[in-house]
């Protein structure tokens, strides 16, 4: 980069700037570049793609770019400057009246001419200045464009060069002065972002694991989603992107999110019921045909999402809840013609763990051939109360007996016959989850099964 401003000449150039938005290739840090455009990709129409390229119209002077001339031109004398666009191409023919020198007066102070290119489809545009007045190379030049054709996956830049003579300007050796500014992007402006938040059942509560320990409810926020959109992004046409049905289409029964995960503990008395007891920023989910989960919300509109808002997904248990992970997918529908359409995404939203310890018996068995005991050790300083459930194969029936619940007294170790804590018929055997209100560091558990015809011993270690 060639003849920057110094910081005194920066500032007083910055006194005279205009004050209506520009591409201005000398601001920013360090004269970076500054007044970038975004347009956004889910925005554009397919009427509004010509042979793979984007057709964009300014509504003002966003697409306006500015430069330093970058040496000093004196009365009488000639400054060829030219503009190079990579990844675009001209919409509208570049006149001679679209480069001006901000402050200055044409005919009096400065004559423009075009020299070469700037029709419709090209990338260049050469312009022969003439300076009626001496020109010092702080002087901006500015080129207002009415529309560009630029590419939907890589970003224009837009290159500046000053050259004496215009045989430089078409060969383009020789610069005096240079620029450049990757000005205009067209990218996705919207981000589904999902914060993630864990929460643990509580052991204690009568039934066990149908409150949250924090918060002490049956309620709970599992997470939170959000549709941020990139600031100051435009559609094709230059207008401000402010809201979600710009960028898709939030028609209800379109765009969608859903929570996966064991929801079954939000079942309720009926499918209405049920979708109420999963929201999304308050609003119910979407009413299953039979009363399951459907984890899927679908009405944006009645729902009336808006764009950078957080919207908490809560669930209320009516049932113990269940340990696991959740997750949030959207399911997004471009609008009407899109030509890219948005981009889903899936996340985490947190998981749910069980306060206490949980230990899974994959294998209890009451089989006459063999004696199966359970053991349990509580080596905290509490007594700690437990309790056994059991799940059994399809067609068997597993009966809790006195014993499936109680009390581990602290610091002692408690052994338990299957057949004393369960009673199955249809079958011999099941599998059992013990859930003992008590830190799992300071509980042990093990079965222990021995064949009575040889003796034999079998120990399985499950905490």
């Amino acid at each position: 980069m060639v003849s920057k401003k110094i910081l005194g000449v920066a500032i007083a150039a910055a006194m005279s700037a205009p004050a209506f938005a520009v591409i201005d290739m000398t601001g920013g840090t360090g004269g970076a570049g500054a007044g970038a455009v975004v347009y956004a990709k889910e925005a554009i129409t397919t009427g509004q793609v010509t042979d793979g390229m984007v057709q964009l119209t300014a509504a003002g002077t966003e697409l306006n770019t500015v430069a330093d001339l970058g040496f000093g031109v004196s009365a009488g004398s000639h400054a060829f400057v030219r503009f190079n666009l990579t990844n675009a191409k001209f919409k509208t023919a570049v006149v001679a009246a679209d480069l001006t020198l901000p402050g200055q007066t044409v005919t009096t102070n400065y004559i423009v001419t075009v020299a070469q290119g700037g029709a419709v489809g090209d990338n260049y545009v050469i312009f022969d200045v003439t300076a009626v007045t001496a020109q010092t190379q702080t002087q901006d030049v500015q080129l207002a464009l009415a529309g560009l054709q630029v590419s939907p996956t890589a970003a224009t830049t837009i290159s500046y060069a000053h050259y004496s003579t215009s045989p430089n300007a078409v060969g383009q050796t020789g610069a005096l002065a240079t620029d450049s500014y990757a000005g205009i992007s067209v990218a996705e402006v919207l981000v589904p972002t999902v914060v993630a938040t864990d929460r643990v059942a509580d052991v204690t509560t009568t039934p066990a694991f149908t409150a949250f320990v924090n918060p002490a409810s049956a309620t709970a926020q599992l997470g939170t989603v959000e549709f941020k959109l990139t600031a100051g992004s435009l559609t094709a046409v230059g207008a401000p992107v402010t809201a979600l049905n710009q960028v898709i289409n939030v028609a209800d029964g379109q765009s969608s999110m859903t929570v996966a995960g064991d929801l079954s503990f939000t079942t309720d008395a009926n499918a209405a019921a049920t979708a109420g007891n999963l929201t999304f920023g308050g609003s119910a989910s979407d009413t299953a045909a039979t009363n399951v989960p459907s984890g899927k919300h679908s009405r944006f509109t009645t729902a009336a999402l808006a764009v950078n808002t957080a919207y908490a997904i809560a669930v209320t248990a009516k049932s113990a809840i269940n340990a696991g992970a959740y997750s949030l997918s959207t399911n997004l529908v471009g609008i009407a013609n899109a030509a890219y359409g948005p981009t889903n995404k899936t996340a985490s939203l947190g998981t749910i763990t069980r306060s206490g310890t949980t230990v899974q018996v994959p294998y209890v068995t009451t089989f006459g051939d063999y004696n199966q005991r359970l053991v349990l050790v509580n080596r905290s300083n509490l007594d700690a109360p437990y309790s056994i459930t059991f799940t059994p194969e399809a067609g068997v029936t597993a009966t809790a007996k006195a014993v499936a619940s109680g009390t581990l007294a602290k610091g002692k170790t408690l052994i338990l016959k299957a057949t004393d804590v369960v009673e199955i018929t249809g079958g011999s055997r099941t599998a059992a989850t013990i859930v003992v209100t008590a830190p799992n560091t300071t509980i042990d558990a093990a079965t222990t099964s021995v064949n009575l015809s040889d003796k034999s011993t079998d120990t399985v270690k499950l905490n």
